[in-house]
């Protein structure tokens, strides 16, 4: 036996209508609340690269380097970091620099080796 399913013609039946978008809308409205008593665990990786800029380069600017923050796996830290903010050596101009936004990384040239304190601001 095959039940035959009722035709409707006109308005669908209340029971069957179906708000669309409403969980949208609440999924909106909670992208911007803050969750309470959640841990989230995501690896961050921080590094540094230098480049030796060949022997016409200055004395005082022989290497091109980049200090970074990232994603273990590249993930978008902009979700969850505020500004990174890199310590540099007192011999450079303006040493304290503030990064607000993805990619968290600086790049200079110099000379010499030194270290550079990192410290993150979450959201």
């Amino acid at each position: 036996h095959r039940q035959e399913q009722p035709e409707f013609s006109g308005p669908t039946p209340k029971s069957q209508r179906t708000k669309m978008g409403k969980s949208e809308d609440n999924d909106k409205k909670n992208l911007g609340k803050k969750l309470k008593d959640v841990e989230i665990s995501i690896p961050i990786v921080y590094g540094n690269i230098a480049i030796w800029l060949g022997k016409k380069a200055s004395e005082y600017q022989s290497h091109k380097w980049t200090v970074n923050v990232r994603g273990a796996t590249n993930e978008d830290l902009g979700t969850i970091i505020k500004h990174a903010v890199f310590q540099l050596h007192s011999s450079f101009n303006n040493p304290t620099r503030v990064v607000e936004s993805p990619p968290f990384e600086l790049s200079e040239s110099g000379w010499g080796e030194f270290e550079v304190a990192i410290t993150l601001y979450f959201q």
